[in-house]
């Protein structure tokens, strides 16, 4: 298994990856128009090839065998924050496919994600997860992170309950 930073090589895997991923988690939640949708709109190769051209949107994989089975995505912060958190990052995707999960490859991207996040400056990191995604919360306070607000997060016309949560960096001894 190798762990590395996506590029523009990878656009139409991840877009393949993000669509099957999100699918395969929670694709019976939407109805097959909202699913479209949202498929369409946020794991199609021009959402992937446009974050790959933004330096403020890093993406790591983990390829196996050549093919990509996982991967993590970090943006500037847009959740809607209240109070805001200033000078954070983003966790906006961590997907692996089904029978790649549970194998620690999530905390290997966590951990290349925060490695960043920590080496760039950042104070904070903040993601949003389903409110009922109870492995994604335990993964994530196992990770350090806490659930600071709530918001409702569109899927197609589906409104979904998401939770915001964040994990304060800390700066390294003598940096």
């Amino acid at each position: 298994m190798i762990i590395r930073r996506a590029d523009n090589s990878d656009i139409s895997a991840l877009a393949a990856l993000g669509a099957a991923t999100f699918t395969q988690t929670f694709g019976h939640l939407y109805s097959a128009e909202d699913l479209a949708f949202f498929v369409n709109e946020s794991h199609s190769e021009v959402a992937y090839g446009s974050a790959l051209a933004n330096p403020e949107t890093p993406v790591w994989v983990a390829e196996d065998q050549g093919n990509l089975v996982a991967y993590i995505k970090l943006c500037p912060n847009g959740l809607p924050c209240d109070p805001s958190v200033d000078n954070a990052v983003e966790i906006s995707k961590i997907y692996a496919l089904t029978e790649y999960q549970n194998q620690g490859l999530g905390q290997e991207l966590m951990n290349q994600a925060m490695i960043y996040a920590r080496n760039s400056g950042f104070s904070a990191m903040v993601l949003s997860v389903y409110s009922e995604n109870f492995g994604g919360h335990k993964f994530y306070r196992r990770n350090g992170f806490e659930k600071i607000g709530e918001y409702e997060f569109p899927v197609g016309k589906q409104l979904d309950k998401e939770w915001i949560m964040r994990k304060k960096i800390s700066r390294p001894e003598g940096g």
